[in-house]
């Protein structure tokens, strides 16, 4: 389901675009298969792909002559291509958040790793044996779970490590 965020620029970019109310149902129903903005089966992709198409129809009536261009700072559509560019079939706004949280978090563990003393060449050596394909957007999180694991498992080891050595370290 769409954000109220989200519901309210496909509003406003149904107003830019000229579209009266029977049109803009049509464009929703031919692009997402709902018939209304707040729908609970439209996604993020449906609301990219919707503005994109707004905005299509938006620049042929501008170019038309049958609207003139936004000047406003905080128009929809500014800019051609804007939205059909943001967002395409393989990454949208939500999936490079999510990836920029992912990077981070694999940062971090590696961090973690390089203070127990395992480099940037054994962290390597986990990422090439847990991802096949790295342009495939789910490896980061396939990456990212190995590091946990490993990271779980040497940190378990260190304790217990630690635990006996100061056992043996105890006179007697």
């Amino acid at each position: 389901m769409l954000s109220r965020a989200q519901q309210i620029l496909v509003k406003r970019a149904q107003r830019e675009a000229g579209l009266s109310d029977a049109e803009y149902r049509e464009a929703l129903e031919v692009v997402s298969g709902c018939h209304s903005s707040t729908d609970a089966s439209m996604t993020d992709r449906h609301c990219d792909l919707v503005l994109a198409y707004f905005e299509a129809i938006y620049w042929r009536k501008v170019d038309a002559g049958e609207l003139q261009a936004a000047c406003k700072p905080n128009a929809v559509f500014q800019q051609r291509r804007y939205w059909a560019q943001k967002n395409t079939r393989q990454e949208s706004s939500r999936d490079r958040y999510a990836a920029a949280s992912v990077t981070k978090t694999i940062a971090d563990l590696e961090g973690a790793l390089a203070a127990l003393g395992f480099g940037a060449a054994y962290c390597a050596s986990i990422r090439a044996t847990v991802t096949e394909d790295r342009t495939d957007p789910r490896s980061l999180h396939v990456y990212k779970a190995a590091l946990q694991r490993t990271l779980r498992a040497k940190q378990k080891k260190t304790q217990q490590f630690t635990e006996l050595a100061s056992v043996n370290s105890q006179p007697f």
